[in-house]
């Protein structure tokens, strides 16, 4: 049974791999260089993504293209629904709940390339709300996920993330392998 995602997943790794080594190449350029961290950034992403789908294809878990687990929880929570327990997944809910991980980091660089946030600034003294009010009291949505504090984007921490991503597919996709 051939797994549709493990396409996706290695070809969005592939393709952060060459953003980064194209950031190298333009030190003199700083927007450029920004720009490809950024496009890597969302490649990790996608490639994250596409890794907790191409975990629940392989487990058998049932789901309709589109409707793919979008975090690890929604995994584990597929996982339990269908009454078998997996390791990788909980492993992959434990990375996302640790602030100190390297997932947190890549998490929170994607949450802010990814949403748009008028009072997402928290040095401001007055927040826009959504219809373009001002507001002396800073608004703050409580059902959104907790974000790490910003850390500035160097490809150092990119080439990090993409390192311990990588080695967290290769190891769960020969774990699996395993059994």
């Amino acid at each position: 049974m051939s797994n549709p995602y493990t396409g996706t997943v290695a070809s969005a790794l592939r393709k952060a791999q060459l953003l980064l080594q194209s950031s190298a190449e333009v030190d003199d350029t700083p927007l450029l260089e920004a720009s490809l961290l950024e496009a890597a950034v969302l490649q990790l992403w996608r490639g994250y993504r596409g890794f907790l789908a191409e975990q629940g294809y392989q487990m058998q878990l049932g789901f309709a293209a589109g409707a793919e687990p979008q975090t690890a929880q929604a995994l584990a929570n597929l996982v339990a629904q269908r009454g078998k327990f997996s390791g990788e997944a909980s492993e992959l809910v434990n990375l996302a709940e640790n602030p100190d991980s390297w997932f947190a980091g890549l998490f929170a660089a994607w949450h802010k390339l990814w949403v748009l946030s008028a009072s997402g600034s928290s040095g401001h003294a007055q927040s826009t709300t959504s219809v373009g009010v001002q507001s002396m009291i800073p608004v703050r949505q409580l059902d959104s996920a907790e974000v790490a504090p910003e850390q500035p984007l160097t490809r150092e921490r990119v080439q990090q993330w993409h390192r311990s991503l990588s080695e967290l597919i290769q190891r769960q996709r020969a774990h699996s392998q395993e059994w």
